[in-house]
């Protein structure tokens, strides 16, 4: 704990943020009580880990019959759900609407790659989304309009820069991303008859298959046109990763399980 501490209390007196993986396994919920005598988010608070600046990666497993939402929300730590990490890991499913009634703040993560095969925020929004109405057997339980703020403005509120990015307003930066609903996949969108009652942009943005990104500045700067990156030869990334993967194959001695190679042999 002691360690933890020094962390908690350096972090604080500098004003720096701290992110850390918390409640994320089933066993967490014994190894706290049973090492520290007390809940995962007690743990945080009496250690100072929690704070506006902190983020908690997972807390599928927190004790809430121990006040660790109250405790999330007083201290306004953020939270960052990883939904697809957690069923892939077979890690659960974080009680997010439970901390959301409490007031906590939900930002979205995708976890390491390894652990979600992707980075693909469009994919993880959509699963955020209905994850928890099948959970809970209410429909709707989780909205697209809270799920798009997990992944805009609560991302910026858990790293204090709220006021800077987040959503698009006067004095803000420019850091957008222009996304289009194209295809038999984005079928039957029509800007045209949103007034007219048709289809929410919000609800295509979040679970429509047929969503491209056109654009993405970041401060004004035009990183992506016409779906392109201008600055990075997408190409030349891919190449370099498959011989870095390789090399990293090889030194390791360590080789992916492949049931396909397995199976034609």
């Amino acid at each position: 704990m002691s360690t933890h501490a020094a962390i908690g209390e350096t972090a604080r007196a500098h004003d720096i943020g701290l992110t850390m993986h918390c409640g994320e396994a089933p066993a967490d919920l014994s190894i706290y009580p049973d090492s520290y005598e007390c809940s995962p988010f007690q743990f945080c608070q009496t250690t100072r880990l929690t704070g506006p600046k902190s983020v908690f990666a997972h807390c599928v497993h927190p004790g809430p019959e121990a006040g660790d939402f109250d405790i999330l929300c007083e201290t306004k730590s953020t939270v960052s759900h990883n939904p697809t990490s957690n069923l892939k890991l077979g890690s659960g499913i974080a009680p997010i609407p439970g901390m959301l009634a409490a007031g906590v703040n939900i930002a979205l993560g995708t976890d390491g790659a390894p652990c979600n095969n992707t980075y693909d925020m469009f994919r993880e929004m959509h699963l955020a989304c209905i994850l928890h109405g099948g959970e809970h057997e209410q429909a709707g339980i989780i909205n697209a309009y809270q799920v798009l703020e997990f992944a805009t403005i609560n991302g910026a509120r858990a790293l204090g820069l709220e006021d800077q990015i987040g959503s698009l307003e006067i004095g803000k930066k420019a850091d957008i991303a222009v996304v289009a609903p194209k295809g038999i996949g984005a079928a039957p969108w029509d800007p045209e008859q949103v007034l007219e009652g048709g289809v929410d942009p919000v609800t295509i943005l979040v679970h429509c298959q047929g969503v491209d990104v056109d654009y993405v500045l970041v401060d004004v700067k035009i990183l992506l046109s016409e779906g392109k990156l201008v600055r990075i030869d997408e190409d030349e990334v891919v190449e370099k990763a498959k011989v870095a993967i390789g090399g990293i194959r090889k030194r390791s001695g360590i080789a992916v399980r492949n049931h396909v190679g397995l199976k034609y042999r």
